[in-house]
């Protein structure tokens, strides 16, 4: 290996992963001499910028709307990519993924790359209980490298370069076997996964409840049970690369049959290195975290006051939340039960039910219902009894009154039999969440699922 490249991107949006910002500092290897000038290139990405990417990175739309586009800027940089092994911190998942995606958008044949991801060996080499992460910026803490701005491509690339450099002098590292070739195949297949909203909150959910679970500092065995039959149910993606680490850390702590604490929190740290990969707005990949918490901390039905003023500490280290059911109902619930410094059995019991409530939301809160004469009613989802809008017409022709969305107004909340498998919120939507919060408030609103509505109203309703 002689030629390196040093590689950040910062990209305007999630959907193309459109290339805003590059960061290029090329050395020849290992003597740090340079090959192609340093390069920070800021690009006009010509399909838009989501809010998120902005909040990551600060680079906005008017900043660059005078900038090249990418294939002007592909024409200037293309050489430092040929015979070089590219250098990048998670550098599969986000960089060459967004290389590759504004490659075949404009037409561009990309080169034949290899590279090395310093993630993969700072997670090798690093012990996973003397970092909080593996962040760019928590091992360039770890290290004492001087850090600048971070989410800025040109800064991100020279603290990769930094921090490479100090991960092979300290644990001489065998470099040749972190080479890998790079494959846009490869690449397709992974941004079909991460975009998967269902496996992604699965995952988000997995990483909440590993946390859940290891709160008390006590693994039990109905809690061992809960992690096995996560990895049966799961294993057909035990084959995916970027899913690899997490099913061998399994195999390993599930050699024995047991789960020490110890080898729950090396989980906990395994899960959290992917978990940070994945694609998705903070705030839902948070409540997707919070409700996987609540799950592993009732998954041996009792919740002790560890688990309790650990979970205290989620809630107010993620008080971005504080806007979002169920984040206020769960922190006050907690807050009063723990107000005298313990929770007893009874109000276990007690936090269980409620915890219940919210994460089966259907189950917990519908109610009979007679008639929809005069009510306002809102359907969610997908229905076996037809279109949404066939269904909306037999409501009104019963007398019921429709609502778009769910508000203050709304009696009845109907979940399709064929709810949307892409529900951001536990098992359900947004209109579930909306109606959660407004019930919370001193509303009244019946949720119930489909098949339940029209049992109970088939007397009543005019089906034909």
């Amino acid at each position: 290996m002689e030629k390196v490249l040093y590689f950040d991107v910062e990209y305007a949006n999630s959907t193309n992963k459109s290339i805003c910002q590059l960061g290029l500092l090329s050395e020849y290897f290992p003597s740090g001499e340079p090959v192609f000038p340093e390069k920070n290139i800021y690009v006009n990405p010509e399909d838009g910028f989501q809010d998120w990417c902005i909040k990551v990175h600060g680079i906005t739309e008017k900043q660059v709307e005078n900038e090249p586009n990418f294939p002007e800027v592909w024409k200037n940089i293309e050489p430092y990519f040929k015979d070089a092994v590219i250098i990048g911190y998670n550098v599969f998942v986000s960089d060459l993924t967004a290389l590759s995606q504004s490659c075949k958008r404009y037409n561009i044949q990309l080169p034949k790359l290899y590279y090395i991801d310093a993630m993969r060996i700072a997670t090798d080499f690093v012990p996973y209980y003397a970092v909080d992460d593996f962040s760019l910026h928590s091992m360039c803490e770890y290290f004492g490298i001087d850090t600048d701005n971070s989410h800025d491509a040109f800064d991100d690339a020279c603290a990769t370069a930094d921090l490479f450099k100090c991960l092979i002098e300290n644990y001489k590292v065998d470099i040749k076997k972190y080479i890998k070739e790079f494959s846009p195949d490869e690449t397709k297949e992974f941004v079909q996964y991460v975009a998967d909203p269902v496996l992604r909150r699965s995952m988000s959910e997995f990483y909440g409840v590993v946390q859940g679970i290891s709160l008390d500092n006590k693994i039990r065995p109905e809690e061992e049970d809960f992690i096995k039959q996560w990895k049966t149910v799961n294993a057909h993606f035990s084959s995916r690369e970027e899913l690899h680490s997490i099913f061998i850390t399994l195999d390993k702590i599930l050699e024995d049959n047991c789960i020490t604490i110890t080898e729950a929190n090396k989980l906990k740290h395994v899960v959290k290195e992917y978990y940070e990969t994945i694609a998705g707005s903070a705030v839902t990949n948070s409540l997707q975290e919070l409700r996987g918490i609540l799950k592993g901390i009732t998954v041996d039905k009792k919740i002790s006051t560890e688990e309790g003023e650990n979970l205290i500490k989620w809630l107010y280290k993620n008080i971005h939340l504080s806007e979002h059911y169920p984040y206020n109902q769960i922190l006050s619930l907690f807050e009063t039960v723990l107000d005298d410094g313990v929770i007893t059995d009874e109000e276990s019991v007690h936090l269980i039910n409620i915890i219940n409530s919210i994460l089966t939301p259907v189950e917990s809160l519908k109610e009979q219902i007679t008639s929809v004469r005069g009510k306002h009613v809102c359907l969610s989802g997908n229905f076996s009894h037809g279109q949404k809008s066939d269904v909306e017409k037999l409501i009104t022709k019963n007398g019921g009154i429709i609502d778009s969305g769910v508000k203050k107004s709304t009696d009845i909340l109907i979940i399709g039999d064929y709810e949307s498998q892409a529900y951001a919120h536990g098992n359900y939507g947004t209109k579930v969440r909306r109606a959660m919060e407004l019930n919370s408030k001193g509303s009244t609103i019946s949720i119930i699922k489909e098949a339940d509505f029209f049992k109970q109203t088939e007397k009543e309703l005019l089906v034909q």
